[in-house]
């Protein structure tokens, strides 16, 4: 008995440590690992090299944001201007897709990425089909816009591997429409929409942590028959525990790197301490 309590004790202090079994529970509970605009922490973000680097760490989704060039092309690329995350200057909406082609979109991170241009959402969905899940924050609305995404995805994509990120109701219902085999995400603007959302199909709910007091909203989300996915930044150990009191199914980083390795330490932590 004094053997195994040894053999036991030893294999917790190779992992870290023994952790409680709820916290070995909730990050079990986790089952997708998104990064955010790919693996933002260590590559120029929604680019290609970003996504290949998520990909490369084992993240089952990646999250992306689709805007519209000049000339109607649907492309990759958080802000609404090309300053901050390009050599760049003024609106994306004022450039072709041809004119955004000639701009970089990694030195600004680091030279060594001098290169990697602003991707097409086609580009970023043909990288990543059948490798890994995508997240499409869809920046812009409208039925023009959203008939592109749609024709993109099962164009490129993997409709079944796709997640739309819907920020009304009646853009899930209308999401529901266009592509029946797509999960949804629901990036509400208030939480007292929960129910209406979920009603609606959307499969997992988005909370922010600043929401959260309690867990009122967390129980609304159970209760009304979603998931729950819950954003963080740095995938750091304090991070992620302070997220799992919460059991989400669904956690976001900017490094999936460490988030993918913080919940195995976790995981593997409750296995040594059996």
């Amino acid at each position: 008995m004094l053997v195994r309590s040894i053999i036991v004790l030893l294999a917790a202090v190779a992992v870290g440590r023994a952790e409680p079994a709820d916290t070995v529970a909730a990050a079990k509970r986790v089952t997708q690992t998104v990064a955010h605009r790919g693996a933002s922490a260590e590559r120029p973000e929604n680019t290609l090299a970003a996504m290949r680097r998520a990909i490369e760490v084992g993240a089952t989704a990646v999250e992306v944001d689709v805007r519209t060039t000049k000339d109607g092309r649907l492309v990759v690329l958080h802000d609404a201007t090309l300053d901050r995350t390009t050599d760049g200057e003024g609106a994306l909406g004022d450039a072709s897709f041809a004119e955004l082609r000639e701009v970089d979109a990694g030195s600004w991170f680091d030279g060594k990425y001098a290169g990697e241009r602003v991707p097409s959402l086609d580009e970023v969905l043909a990288q990543c089909k059948g490798r890994v899940d995508v997240l499409l924050d869809l920046k812009e609305d409208g039925s023009g816009f959203l008939g592109k995404v749609v024709a993109s995805v099962r164009e490129h994509g993997d409709e079944a591997r796709t997640i739309v990120g819907v920020r009304s109701v009646q853009q899930a219902k209308r999401v529901r429409e266009l592509l029946p085999k797509a999960r949804q995400l629901g990036l509400m603007a208030k939480p007292d929409e929960i129910e209406a959302y979920a009603a609606a199909g959307v499969e997992t709910i988005r909370l922010w942590p600043k929401w959260i007091e309690d867990d009122t909203l967390v129980k609304r989300v159970r209760q009304a028959g979603a998931k729950l996915h819950l954003n963080g930044t740095d995938g750091s150990r304090d991070e992620v525990l302070r997220l799992l009191r919460y059991g989400p199914d669904s956690l976001s980083s900017d490094d999936p790197a460490r988030l993918v390795k913080t919940l195995r330490d976790l995981r593997q932590a409750g296995a040594a301490s059996r």
